[in-house]
């Protein structure tokens, strides 16, 4: 099969380190590409950024759409997630709902880690938008570390999530760990082997297995209800682009 990942932000370097991830991860016959955003924000961190995120993605999307059998967002906050599973009829795996998906598979209840305090009302508002809000003990976040800084100084951001990793556990009852954000794109072992052993879940990685996964059974989104296609009409972008 034929996977895009898509880094809806500008980030190169971060999008470099979520490319050798994923081509470690996928299967034998599995061709995957990694890109990202051609316009609008360096780093997304907040609801304005992911704003130009979702369009930017959505717009991958739609260009690449008769080239890949699957898609995957790389960007926590999952933007333009349902409004690209209306565009095309080919599976759309968001990181952050795939990783909240698979902590319901190894534990009862998860927790979800990120930097940044004021990604903590949007990551718990996703959780709520996904109907997963009685399995989540809690969303935790490091407010000394952005997001660049939690992938420019990985030492010491695997250490201070190890140890909200542990304060999950053992204060909020979580089972499981979630890794907010595709900065944490293969550091789910390390994190999770400092913090005692508890199972850490890296968005990425589930978003790609649950792909190869799920293309191997034919499945993909249903057009009935939700993810019905858009109906069609002239869309114009800034500048009088039409979409």
């Amino acid at each position: 099969m034929k996977l895009l990942v898509i880094n809806s932000n500008m980030n190169r370097d971060i999008t470099d380190k979520i490319r050798d991830v994923s081509r470690s991860l996928v299967n034998p016959g599995t061709t995957v590409d990694v890109i990202c955003a051609e316009w609008g924000v360096p780093v997304i961190e907040g609801n304005y950024d992911a704003a130009f995120g979702a369009l930017a993605t959505v717009e991958l999307v739609k260009r690449h759409e008769e080239d890949y059998d699957a898609f995957v967002i790389a960007c926590y906050c999952d933007p333009g997630l349902y409004a690209a599973r209306e565009l095309t009829d080919k599976p759309v795996y968001g990181i952050a709902q795939s990783s909240m998906l698979a902590a319901c598979t190894f534990g009862h209840r998860f927790s979800i880690l990120s930097p940044l305090n004021r990604f903590k009302p949007v990551i718990e508002s996703l959780v709520r938008y996904y109907g997963l809000e009685a399995l989540c003990a809690s969303v935790r976040t490091v407010n000394t570390m952005d997001v660049k800084q939690s992938f420019d100084n990985l030492k010491e951001a695997n250490r201070v999530f190890a140890l909200e990793a542990r304060r999950a556990v053992e204060e909020d009852g979580a089972e499981v760990i979630c890794l907010g954000g595709a900065s944490f794109s293969g550091r789910d072992r390390a994190i999770g082997e400092e913090a005692g052993g508890v199972v850490c879940i890296d968005g990425l990685s589930a978003a790609l297995k649950q792909a190869e996964a799920y293309h191997s059974l034919g499945y993909t989104s249903s057009k009935v209800g939700l993810f019905e296609a858009p109906r069609a009409k002239v869309r114009t972008l800034p500048g009088g682009v039409e979409i």
